[in-house]
């Protein structure tokens, strides 16, 4: 259990699908090098090397930034396990979800330079269930690569990590389906998530603890 997470950001790259938009990008740098090579290399050799260059030094370090963005936001799911102590998790890797009345104008501030701040955009997570809250950690696909949403610690009282927070205010199992409803502090509107599968398990959490949640 103390491998959750645990990938060094090289490692991260490795077992990480490439960004949809950087594939783009580096195929149209690409053909252009190609054009600036035919037009160029036998009358100005010099031009091609410099845009060769300077190209791709650009594209390495946009490439290293935007993934290492992901991955500072990976490793706070990392950071939660560690916090969380090992206290008798339960892990949950491949839960289906959806995610009901998020409106991002509801949402306090745009601005976080911390990547902290959970967008509730995706339909996949993993979830540690720990004593006293349940961390969610979205993930989504979107044209075919992996995306990663910041980690919410969703507490039954009082939060135990330091990533972003949320509180369960209700929740419900109506023919099956299982719903939690969250008040997350970024956010002015409640948030309902309803679990697609694995239900029994997160059920059987809730219960431990129906009566110190708000119905």
């Amino acid at each position: 259990m103390n491998d959750f997470r645990s990938e060094t950001f090289i490692q991260f790259i490795r077992k990480t699908k490439p960004i949809w938009f950087l594939k783009w990008i580096w195929i149209f740098a690409i053909a252009f090098l190609v054009i600036m090579f035919f037009c160029n290399y036998n009358n100005h050799p010099r031009v091609f090397w410099t845009y060769l260059i300077f190209g791709l030094l650009v594209l390495t370090i946009q490439t290293a930034f935007i993934y290492w963005t992901i991955y500072k936001i990976y490793s706070l799911g990392r950071k939660a396990f560690l916090e969380l102590n090992n206290e008798n998790l339960i892990i949950i890797s491949d839960s289906k979800v959806y995610i009901k009345g998020v409106d991002l104008f509801s949402k306090k501030s745009f601005l976080d330079i911390t990547f902290r701040k959970p967008i509730y955009d995706f339909n996949q997570a993993e979830i540690l269930l720990s004593e006293t809250s349940l961390i969610l950690l979205g993930r989504g696909s979107h044209f075919g690569a992996t995306q990663f949403a910041a980690p919410v610690e969703i507490a039954i009282s009082k939060a135990k990590t330091s990533i972003a927070q949320a509180k369960i205010t209700n929740w419900a199992d109506n023919l099956g389906i299982l719903t939690i409803e969250i008040k997350d502090e970024y956010y002015t509107r409640s948030i309902k998530i309803e679990f697609k599968n694995h239900e029994e398990e997160i059920k059987s959490w809730l219960m431990q603890f129906a009566k110190s949640i708000q119905n």
